[in-house]
């Protein structure tokens, strides 16, 4: 009986033990949860920075990561954020008159071609706009004379008896 007394006493002393091992381990675990978050904003911080000393790296050379080259560029790029080190990547992967600012060259020459293509649509639009009979009738009617209402309405009856 001794004996068993004894077996008890030494097993609940190891089991408080492991209450008291195991409620260290859960501080613990709250102190690596703090440190993760902590890490997490301070991985998110850096990723901003880096952004922002990207635009101004890329703004520095005269592009604009959003568009065109810069957008290529910007993509490929891994270097340094250095000016120099940038300019040698674009004039080795683009040439050399990708540095000295053909971007804006480029957004000219787009410009220029986007005004020719409103023109065209304008003047096609023009070309295409045949007035419709409806619109023919109401026109006819605001003006008040009698002839051209029957003629326009007529002219839709025959629009109908061809379809």
């Amino acid at each position: 009986m001794a004996l068993a007394k004894k077996l008890f006493i030494d097993r609940r002393q190891q089991m408080s033990e492991n209450i008291d091992n195991t409620e260290g381990s859960v501080e613990s675990d709250k102190n690596w949860k703090a440190i993760r978050e902590e890490n997490k904003a301070l991985k998110e911080e850096l990723i901003s920075y880096q952004s922002k000393e990207r635009d101004n790296l890329f703004k520095e050379v005269g592009l604009d990561r959003t568009k065109g080259v810069g957008k290529a560029a910007d993509l490929m790029y891994e270097g340094d954020l250095e000016a120099n080190a940038l300019k040698e990547f674009l004039s080795a992967e683009f040439g050399e008159e990708v540095v000295s600012g053909q971007q804006d060259s480029i957004r000219s020459t787009v410009n220029e071609g986007q005004n020719r293509l409103d023109a065209l649509q304008q003047s096609a639009k023009a070309i295409n706009e045949t007035p419709d009979v409806t619109d023919q009738i109401a026109q006819a009617q605001k003006t008040g004379r009698v002839r051209d209402s029957i003629a326009s309405k007529m002219m839709a009856l025959n629009e109908l008896d061809d379809k």
